[in-house]
């Protein structure tokens, strides 16, 4: 039957490029640093890789860096589920650096849910497989009012 909310999401997907199928092309926006990003099933997939503006050490990505890609995934994933949430935690475990000029696949899917609070998990991977970065997130469920209260009080 007719699900207006799921009817939105889809409309909203295909507006933005997002497929259930292939990649979309790398978005245009300046912080998401040039990934690629599509759903997977249940959750997200995304292939990136650091350049020189992301350098840390001579040849690694800044962890900062990093953070920022797995944020903006976790981001992906929930506007692909259809919730808006904003980061209450964000803990990462670099296992090996982030190589600048590496490609590298991210996943991320919602681990469990517990009223507003979601629990996130990601990992980002080399082209043999080995996992480089594991993260985890908490993140919590609002209303749009959220983001338009903000916006109300950053103008104030």
């Amino acid at each position: 039957g007719h699900h207006p909310k799921r009817d939105r999401r889809a409309r909203g997907r295909a507006e933005h490029g997002c497929s259930d199928r292939q990649p979309p092309p790398a978005p245009r926006r300046g912080h998401a640093l040039g990934r690629r990003t599509w759903r997977d099933g249940d959750g997200v997939v995304a292939y990136h890789q650091f350049d020189q503006r992301h350098v840390g050490a001579p040849g690694i990505a800044h962890g900062g860096a990093v953070a920022t890609v797995i944020d903006d995934l976790f981001g992906f994933l929930l506007y692909s589920v259809g919730e808006l949430a904003v980061t209450r935690r964000l803990e990462l475990e670099y296992l090996a650096p982030a190589l600048l000029d590496t490609p590298y696949i991210l996943r991320a899917a919602v681990r469990s849910r517990d009223g507003r609070k979601l629990d996130l998990t990601s990992t980002m991977e080399d082209a043999e497989g080995r996992t480089v970065i594991t993260a985890t997130a908490l993140f919590i469920v609002v209303e749009v009012e959220h983001f338009l209260q903000s916006q109300r009080n950053s103008r104030a």
